[in-house]
């Protein structure tokens, strides 16, 4: 991707975290799976199946996001480490 990272991570981070946003989501849908499962007969396999492969899913959705996030992190440490860098080669 052409966008800065710290741009987009702040983007992602945001609406992560706002009240209602991502992780809220993102939680919901796995309880509401959790929930769900616990309705279902232990001979219902394909039932709990089905609930297993969507909380994955959103399991996997969820690290996705949190890897956008932290490259944002990973990028802003990085530049900051170039800065000093940078002070160190005009010392010389």
């Amino acid at each position: 991707m052409s966008e800065d990272p710290l741009h987009r991570a702040s983007r992602w981070q945001s609406f992560y975290d706002e009240d209602g946003g991502l992780d809220d989501v993102l939680s919901g849908l796995r309880r509401a799976y959790f929930e769900r499962a616990q309705t279902l007969g232990a001979r219902d396999t394909d039932g709990l199946l089905k609930l297993s492969i969507a909380d994955k899913i959103v399991g996997e959705l969820d690290a996705h996001i949190r890897f956008i996030i932290d490259g944002g992190q990973v990028e802003k440490d990085r530049k900051a480490h170039v800065e000093r860098v940078r002070k160190v080669g005009k010392l010389y």
